[in-house]
């Protein structure tokens, strides 16, 4: 267990954390006050917090890629940096609803009633986009790497799956699970070992005595 992989899977543990938070908080306050809640502080707040759980996704899977970038390879790089673009953009839509939006509600909130369509539908669709692909390739990375369990790896390929409608509410949920599994796996270093090069020890090693002693 090197440090970088203990701080992988700490801020993996904490990046699962916020992200369940905020999409169960919009859920709440979705139900409990309805459309109206874009102008209220709970939606900033709300929001804020879903801001601060992507930038702690971004660390997370930085950490990752670092920790194991040579068992990763080419794979792992191309699903590294796809990753964090897709992320940055989710992160940039929930600063526009953090901050954007109620002002929006206030002045004129007909807007936020409309369909997405041009510019704001194609951007949309190509942040999905990217977030999706970019974690399903990283997961798909992780498993044939041999650095993580294969459960870890396949719950990342599934929660990347399901994030094709990651700008709603709840589908951010399965991959904060599969990134809290990567992290609790780390945490507990049970990440899958690779396989022994072959090299035997000496017997002294093996027994825990000292080699014995030659005379001259």
């Amino acid at each position: 267990m090197t440090p970088i992989t203990q701080w992988a899977g700490r801020i993996c543990m904490v990046a699962a954390t916020l992200i369940v938070s905020s999409e169960l908080l919009r859920l709440i306050i979705g139900l409990v006050l309805g459309p109206d809640s874009a102008t209220t502080l709970w939606h900033t707040l709300t929001y804020g917090l879903a801001l601060g759980s992507m930038y702690t996704l971004l660390l997370a899977v930085t950490a990752l890629y670092a920790a194991h970038q040579q068992a990763l390879g080419v794979l792992g790089l191309v699903g590294y940096l796809t990753a964090s673009i897709g992320t940055v953009l989710v992160a940039g839509d929930w600063w526009f609803e953090a901050f954007a939006v109620p002002t929006i509600g206030m002045q004129a909130p007909e807007i936020l009633t409309l369909p997405p369509a041009g510019s704001v539908f194609a951007g949309a669709m190509i942040t999905v986009s990217l977030f999706v692909t970019g974690w399903i390739t990283f997961g798909v990375a992780m498993f044939r790497s041999g650095a993580f369990t294969r459960t870890a790896a396949v719950l990342v390929v599934i929660g990347g799956g399901c994030s094709v409608l990651a700008l709603s509410t709840p589908y951010q949920i399965p991959l904060a699970v599969a990134i809290g599994w990567v992290g609790y796996t780390l945490m507990r270093g049970r990440q899958h070992r690779l396989p022994a090069t072959g090299t035997e020890r000496p017997a002294s090693t093996v027994t825990g005595r000292l080699p014995a002693q030659h005379p001259r």
